[in-house]
């Protein structure tokens, strides 16, 4: 099987190191994945679903916050501010940020304030619904 070097660091951890056969990042144009042997880029990441796939064929779904990944050499190295499982989201902290970051886009607020509202209600979503897809199936 054809495999890529797979490292995935979030802000305060080190989420995965090892082999990967297949990654789906979530990019502002939508989704994009990620094969053995790609050709090298860099790629800007939004707040969403990532979902991988190691070399023992183990599949993985986390939600990711916005960050940046590079290919080069055959080795991905995804750089995130967070990387959380579905099975590990608070659904009520994350309805409550979402309630937060919406109320703060009702505020009048200066562009910097704007669009770190608008970042904050999108990692809301997208824990919201991991954590809602993890709790029902």
């Amino acid at each position: 099987m054809n495999t890529f070097g797979l490292s995935i660091i979030a802000s305060d951890k080190d989420f995965y190191h090892g082999r990967g056969s297949s990654l789906v990042l979530p990019t502002l144009d939508g989704e994009f994945a990620i094969l053995a042997h790609h050709s090298d880029m860099m790629i800007a990441v939004v707040p969403g679903e990532m979902r991988f796939v190691t070399e023992d064929g183990e599949n993985h779904v986390v939600v990711v916050g916005g960050g940046f990944a590079q290919v080069i050499n055959n080795r991905v190295t995804v750089l995130t501010a967070s990387v959380e499982k579905p099975e590990e989201i608070d659904l009520k902290r994350a309805r409550e940020a979402e309630e937060r970051a919406e109320e703060q886009l009702r505020q009048k607020q200066s562009m910097q304030e704007y669009y770190v509202s608008k970042a904050s209600l999108a990692r809301a979503m997208s824990r919201l619904k991991a954590g809602q897809k993890y709790n029902q199936g």
